[in-house]
């Protein structure tokens, strides 16, 4: 569904025309339903009109089972979206060397504690991203193509991406960020995001200064 999304935003664009989300997406699913029954026959190369781009898959695994071939108590393998797999067929897809699957090994490169100095975050850390977070942060919105990367702390003034400091956010709310200075309340994951005026924005916050501790 989400190689048709693409295709659809792609061609609103082209014809001028901004829709929401929701309608993109509605949009594919009516030309993913039309090419199951053939009638999406003239799409594709060489017909004027972009074929779906394959969707990335996340695949998570713990590299001892891996070795191993079977998943021992505590250990993980799952894809991304879907749920836990059989150890075998995250190594059939690896088998296939498909550009489009990535590999999350938990005692392998630590993704989550990878830095470097530029501003774009790197394959590896979008890769970690997109697992630790498949939507929007802004708690309530569940749109999960599209997102655009943001730093927590702009980077124009710490000069670090780290994935610890990212989060993914729709387009709607990352204008808001920019824009209007919502922003993300503190911590990780979904959360809501607030107008600069709202007590718990990030900024109120960091003036007032830790809480203080009371005697009993």
């Amino acid at each position: 569904v989400e190689g048709y999304t693409e295709r659809e935003f792609r061609r609103a664009r082209e014809e001028g025309r901004r829709e929401s989300f929701d309608a993109y997406a509605a949009d594919a699913l009516l030309a993913m339903a039309r090419a199951a029954i053939g009638a999406g026959a003239g799409e594709g190369p060489g017909t004027g009109r972009r074929a779906p781009s394959p969707a990335k898959v996340i695949v998570r695994v713990d590299r001892e089972a891996l070795r191993r071939g079977c998943v021992d108590d505590g250990e993980v393998c799952e894809i991304a979206g879907v749920g836990p797999v059989p150890v075998r067929v995250v190594r059939d897809l690896l088998a296939h060397d498909d550009p489009f699957v990535a590999a999350v090994v938990t005692r392998g490169v630590d993704v989550l504690n990878v830095a470097h100095l530029g501003r774009r975050a790197t394959a590896v850390q979008r890769t970690a991203l997109e697992w630790l977070s498949p939507t929007c942060a802004a708690l309530g919105c569940t749109q999960t193509a599209r997102l655009e990367i943001d730093h927590r702390i702009d980077w124009a003034g710490s000069y670090v991406t780290k994935v610890t400091a990212l989060d993914p956010l729709c387009h709607h709310h990352h204008a808001l960020k920019t824009r209007s200075n919502w922003q993300l309340v503190e911590g990780r994951g979904k959360r809501r995001m607030v107008p600069p005026d709202d007590p718990e924005h990030p900024a109120h916050r960091s003036r007032a200064g830790p809480p203080v501790a009371r005697s009993a």
